[in-house]
């Protein structure tokens, strides 16, 4: 019955600009809400549903609504506000493998702004998990809660790519601080415009910030959160009304920032195709999920490998892969800690650093892990990371032909010649970009001790 709807609906109503759209019960009771960049297109898939779950949605489901946004950031930021205040019951279905996002906004003097996961028992004032990992990797006992920033979150979001873009544009319109730690000159991001420079400086009281700074700073703060709390017409009037009463006072220099500021904005909202999914990234991706039988799209695949000569100087890598490409900013080393040069088996290191990765919570979680290695080190993957994660190990040859890849619950180990070309590749990259930047960072190690 609903399919029928839905297909009347892609022929002559459903709209081909981006927004949300739900799924309501007899009652007019929200079953399901989603975004689009094309509902039209957006909709028209449900035509093809495979899933089980969405069919079970689908059969319960009689009526289809939807409202239009001028842009995907609008249809994100719209889906996030609907989803809380209606708490559809097949939202929590259709995502029970996979956590919703949050960004989190740090209540201090210059506050932090990170994505992450929904944290256990979130509440609106719950310690940043960014400060407790660090004092965790310290060493060093947590004191009072007063001791560490609270944390407001937003969301929950669906989509973490989005949300990244999201932030990335709004930091160029609104800077504010990323560095993970202080230093005594101008950051990066100060210098390309990204950050104000004070919130991040050692000392910064003995460079004369006073209150007019902090003012500012926090002020781009709220902007941000406003924003991402569907406020953009606050936002803009609230930069319309300052740019005016500046051009009043004949400061003239500060309302042409504040123009710009608006211009920014606007676009940020009016250029619906900012956030794009490239296609033939999209598809490789789909195609990895179908030949291995994943659960997911893996969006974020995360890959390990370990370098070292007879333990001496070992080291580990993640590397991550969002959307199908490589994502540096994410990747991170582990210089081995725990397994001695006489134990330098490569297993118990990569136990070691799984153990590591996983204790960081707000980094986010894997759709998939690949390992370099054979059925040990895809015993050791299982055992070590967090239930429901996917992973798989890549036992491969000088020349690749006889390569296997090995997955939980399959007995026989699939060729890698068997999966098509794309995918083929795409595992490959995965898995030489992990040993690429392993023995990058050992060779670091192993010149500094020659």
């Amino acid at each position: 019955m609903i399919k029928n709807f839905i297909k009347r609906l892609s022929k002559s109503k459903s709209p081909l600009s981006a927004g949300v759209y739900f799924f309501k019960d007899r009652r007019g009771r929200v079953l399901y809400i989603g975004k689009a960049a094309k509902l039209k297109h957006r909709l028209s898939s449900y035509r093809r549903n495979i899933d089980p779950r969405i069919g079970q949605m689908l059969k319960t489901a009689v009526d289809l609504d939807w409202q239009e946004t001028g842009s995907e950031i609008e249809a994100l930021i719209l889906e996030s506000q609907l989803i809380k205040k209606h708490r559809p019951p097949f939202n929590i279905m259709l995502r029970d493998d996979k956590q919703y996002f949050f960004v989190g906004i740090t209540k201090e003097k210059f506050p932090k702004i990170f994505l992450t996961h929904q944290p256990p028992g979130l509440s609106k004032s719950a310690i940043h998990p960014l400060e407790n990992s660090r004092a965790k990797s310290r060493g060093s006992r947590v004191g009072s809660m007063a001791d560490l920033p609270k944390v407001n979150y937003i969301g929950p979001f669906t989509e973490g790519s989005s949300l990244k873009s999201t932030l990335k544009l709004l930091k160029k319109v609104f800077p504010f601080c990323t560095c993970k730690q202080k230093h005594h000159r101008y950051c990066l991001n100060y210098h390309i415009g990204n950050c104000l420079g004070f919130c991040c400086l050692k000392n910064n009281s003995d460079r004369s910030v006073g209150a007019a700074e902090i003012k500012h700073y926090q002020k781009n703060i709220k902007a941000v959160r406003d924003v991402l709390s569907e406020k953009r017409t606050s936002v803009l009037k609230n930069i319309e009304k300052e740019m005016n009463a500046s051009a009043k006072k004949h400061n003239f220099e500060k309302a042409i920032e504040l123009r710009g500021k608006i211009v920014q904005l606007q676009r940020v909202f009016e250029n619906a195709r900012i956030i794009k999914e490239l296609t033939g990234r999209k598809k490789v991706l789909e195609e990895l999920k179908k030949y291995l039988r994943l659960p997911v799209l893996p969006e974020r695949i995360e890959g390990y490998d370990i370098s070292n000569i007879q333990g001496q100087f070992a080291t580990g890598s993640m590397i991550v892969f969002t959307n199908g490409q490589p994502d540096k900013n994410e990747y991170r080393k582990f210089k081995i800690r725990t397994v001695s040069p006489d134990q330098g088996s490569d297993v118990a290191m990569l136990k070691e650093m799984l153990i590591r990765r996983f204790n960081h919570p707000e980094w986010q979680f894997p759709d998939l892990i690949v390992i370099d290695g054979g059925k040990g080190q895809l015993s050791t993957a299982l055992s070590t990371v967090p239930n429901k994660t996917q992973v798989l190990a890549l036992a491969k040859d000088n020349k690749h032909t006889g390569s296997h890849i090995y997955q939980p619950n399959k007995k026989e180990a699939t060729p890698l010649k068997d999966l098509p070309v794309s995918v083929k590749n795409l595992i490959l990259f995965v898995d030489s970009e992990a040993h690429r930047f392993a023995i990058t960072y050992y060779r670091k190690l192993h010149r500094r001790n020659i």
